[in-house]
């Protein structure tokens, strides 16, 4: 099986708290440790989570996705691994580590002894989840690591509203190029012979295959198998005045 330990956390790259919690894993399993983002806004919970969702299937069987979004650090939140789709999730209770309905098997983590020796109350991902997270990736069982629970915390991710030929969606991100990431899935945008996107005062005909097809803006299916606003060679959230939160609408038509 391929070890592997992913990460996702809101830390950022200008503080050492990523890099420790690598180096915590690292030192404690012969699993690579690899990044897919620090970079999730301050406490957004709600990104995090669709990040994690559209990362996940990218882990081999048995992979660990180690993701901390957790401005409950320190409190009565729990600490929990959650098995999902053939991985492992390691992290806090707050909805970021499962998804919003559906059958997934959860242990919360009260096994001190498998933690780091000293637990800093405001550094759980390194003092708690990290250690989990390697003994996870070296074959352990989730019972040695903690007790099953029934009620994990569940949040509802903000899902398009799909009636017929037309979906109500938002924008639910954007990245670091200004592409907009809604919330409209690919399946419904795809299947349209004939696609019309609007957000804000802007309409888009069409679905382009690439970012930079033409020169106008474009609706374009995105990495993260959900419908995307783009502007070729520029920032559809600038050009567009675009935020998180803005409204969708796409109708398919033929």
């Amino acid at each position: 099986m391929n070890r592997l330990v992913a990460l996702l956390t809101d830390f950022g790259s200008d503080d050492p708290y990523a890099g420790q919690v690598a180096a915590v894993v690292a030192a404690a399993s012969e699993a690579r440790v690899v990044s897919l983002t620090h970079g999730v806004p301050r406490h957004d919970i709600q990104l995090g989570s669709h990040i994690a969702d559209a990362s996940l299937e990218l882990l081999p069987t048995g992979g660990v996705l180690l993701a901390v979004v957790d401005p409950g650090v320190g409190t009565e939140r729990r600490g929990l691994i959650v098995r999902r789709d053939g991985r492992w999730l390691v992290g806090p209770d707050n909805g970021l580590l499962t998804p919003a309905t559906g059958d997934v098997r959860c242990w919360v983590l009260d096994r001190p002894e498998t933690w780091r020796a000293s637990v800093a109350p405001t550094f759980h991902a390194r003092d708690i989840f990290a250690p989990v997270a390697a003994r996870l990736a070296d074959y352990e069982r989730p019972e040695w690591l903690g007790s099953p629970i029934e009620d994990p915390v569940r949040i509802e991710r903000p899902a398009a509203r799909v009636d017929g030929s037309a979906a109500q969606g938002e924008v639910v991100h954007v990245d670091t190029f200004g592409n907009l990431v809604t919330n409209v899935p690919a399946s419904f945008a795809q299947t349209a012979r004939r696609l019309e996107t609007r957000v804000g005062d802007t309409r888009i005909e069409g679905l382009a295959a690439t970012y930079g097809s033409g020169d106008e803006p474009v609706a374009v299916v995105g990495s993260w198998n959900l419908l995307e606003v783009a502007v070729p060679n520029g920032s559809a959230a600038h050009e567009l005045r675009c935020h998180v939160g803005d409204a969708v609408l796409v109708r398919a038509h033929g």
